[in-house]
């Protein structure tokens, strides 16, 4: 399997103008993704993980823009293409998997008709091969009787066979990056590990990067190479997943692995970390996680730099500054 650079996200900055004045969700995010790779975006709801994840396909809802930065594929600027070219990327180079099934899957058309509209739409296939393309697709991501199940409707399907079938959508024109949004979040442990292992197995096969986003510092355990972790729009720490599990560096990454269950846990409550994310954080001084961190002083009011370490890790920890 080759690694090939896909990816290159530099100094992001996304912008809604709100009312009482202009709100920065993501701020000055810059990372990269290889193919054959994944990498896992983590953070609480709120954090500006979705939105990173739809600035890569230009799908920002609006007031919202992408007010600064750039975006790489393959050396191309995607914020510089005209509408019409990204349209040939979106959904064909780069394919998301949305959080909530029944929400991706328009209710009143057959699965199969869903997952053959991509083709249609990129290749200049016919309506009987998309067709077929999609029941050979159905029947990869693991679905029996595909054939059958490509004639159903959504609410024909379980949690787990849509979330397939979502997949399988994502995968038609095989996509050279997937967007995995909270793909696991709504179902069940066990249909959570099949798709896990299915998406390692996919990405295998196709060579794919993978952006894997959640709030689960466990379930990216079982997938990603490389972990980003995301707080108020911000990057807080950046590891190879080895490291950033055996070896946290930032408070807020400590924080959210506390809260992981452990076998010496059983029977008591969970530590959680106190407070929530602010409505706008953007407006803090210094670090954004400071007002609900555990170690935080007057220092962390001022101008946070990005520590790294010889092996990869990146912390924006003033804290960390003498031991990484």
């Amino acid at each position: 399997m080759t690694s090939t650079r896909l990816l290159d996200v530099k100094e992001l900055e996304v912008t809604f103008r709100l009312d009482d004045g202009l709100f920065r969700a993501v701020s000055d995010l810059s990372f990269s993704l290889e193919a054959g790779k994944t990498l896992g975006l983590v953070g609480e709801s709120g954090s500006g993980k979705s939105l990173t994840a739809l600035s890569l396909l230009r799908l920002i809802p609006k007031p919202g823009i992408i007010s600064k930065g750039e975006i790489y594929f393959k050396g191309e600027n995607l914020l510089a293409l005209p509408d019409e070219q990204m349209r040939t990327i979106r959904g064909n180079k780069i394919s998301m998997i949305f959080q909530e099934p029944m929400t991706a899957l328009n209710p009143v058309l057959t699965i199969g008709a869903q997952i053959a509209e991509a083709l249609l739409i990129h290749t200049e296939i016919s309506p009987e091969e998309a067709h077929q393309k999609a029941v050979d697709m159905l029947g990869h991501v693991g679905i029996p009787d595909a054939a059958a199940r490509a004639l159903d409707y959504p609410h024909n399907l379980s949690g787990g066979m849509r979330q397939r079938a979502v997949i399988a959508m994502a995968l038609i024109c095989e996509p050279e990056i997937l967007i995995a949004d909270e793909a696991t979040t709504a179902l069940d442990t066990t249909v959570q590990a099949q798709i896990l292992d299915l998406l390692i197995d996919l990405q295998q096969e196709f060579n794919m990067a993978i952006l894997f986003i959640s709030h689960n510092l466990g379930v990216v355990s079982e997938i990603a190479d490389d972990v980003m972790v995301m707080y108020g729009g911000r990057l807080m720490e950046s590891s190879p997943a080895s490291h950033i599990f055996s070896a946290p560096q930032h408070p807020y990454t400590k924080g959210l692995l506390s809260t992981l269950p452990r076998p010496e846990l059983r029977g008591q409550l969970l530590p959680t970390i106190e407070g929530s994310v602010p409505t706008r954080y953007d407006q803090l001084d210094g670090c954004r996680f400071a007002p609900r961190c555990t170690e935080a002083s007057d220092e962390c009011l001022g101008d946070i730099p990005i520590y790294q370490n010889a092996m990869g890790q990146q912390a924006a920890c003033i804290k960390v500054d003498d031991k990484i």
